[in-house]
């Protein structure tokens, strides 16, 4: 069984939803929350499976949220526009449903859900499997890897990588001039299996970096260290723990 909490100011709206995941045996919805702070208060006691979390409510919104959300629960954000669509995808959210929610659109968003929460409980673990049997890459090689929120997806040079940030089911990827910034549906273990590890570090839980493209390390204060790159990628910043794992690694420390 599938747990969810539900997170909307309207108590309309968390009704109706109660309502259509009453269709779907397979999730059971433990808990309902009007606020941030009311849902902080649930998932500190009663992590569920997944959220389905509104973005715009009063006071913190939906996205406020999240730093609170433990790994294991995914996210659905439920929004009343779907210009909001760019900014779920790049907040993490395993999908979004725009109101009023469409049955159909929900079956799917179950079946994801529930895709994902088997992927990541028992013995069974599709994505460590998928990491096992992958292929260390060269710089050199090209991946094809699916671009977040949309149908496409992007042919990556290994060697134009220059650091990968996690974003639960999503990962955050910074690449040489002219690429830029891109998001893609692939999480952080995935690439961690596909790079060769005497060039690409894991500098922490969320983020990998490519050590010979690092051209500074700055100290802006005790939690935030900002790392510049070669070729006009975007800076990276890192909280203290990873910055001190990245400075050991380039000092030869490690």
């Amino acid at each position: 069984m599938i747990s969810a909490l539900l997170v909307d100011d309207e108590p309309r709206a968390n009704e109706m939803m109660r309502k259509l995941l009453a269709a779907h045996k397979e999730i059971s919805v433990v808990g309902v929350a009007e606020n941030v702070t009311e849902a902080r208060s649930f998932l500190e006691t009663t992590p569920p499976d997944v959220v389905f979390l509104d973005i715009d409510m009063p006071g913190d919104s939906g996205l406020d949220l999240l730093m609170s959300v433990p790994d294991a629960t995914q996210v659905v954000f439920v929004t009343a526009s779907d210009k909001h669509a760019v900014r779920a995808f790049a907040a993490a959210a395993l999908d979004y449903l725009v109101k009023p929610v469409d049955p159909e659109r929900l079956a799917d968003t179950v079946a994801r859900v529930h895709k994902q929460v088997a992927g990541t409980s028992g013995t069974g673990d599709p994505e460590a499997d998928e990491a096992d049997d992958a292929e260390v890459l060269g710089l050199d090689a090209a991946v094809s890897v699916p671009l977040a929120g949309k149908t496409t997806s992007l042919v990556v040079t290994v060697g134009d990588i220059c650091w990968i940030e996690s974003l639960r089911n999503y990962t955050r990827v910074a690449l040489k001039s002219p690429h830029g910034l891109l998001l893609f549906c692939r999480r952080l273990s995935q690439w961690d299996a596909i790079l060769p590890t005497d060039l690409f570090a894991r500098v922490g839980r969320s983020h990998i970096v490519q050590v010979a493209t690092v051209n500074q390390i700055e100290w802006k204060s005790r939690n935030e260290t900002v790392v510049t790159f070669e070729e006009g990628a975007a800076p990276l910043t890192l909280g203290r723990v990873a910055a001190k794992r990245l400075r050991e690694i380039l000092t030869g420390d490690s």
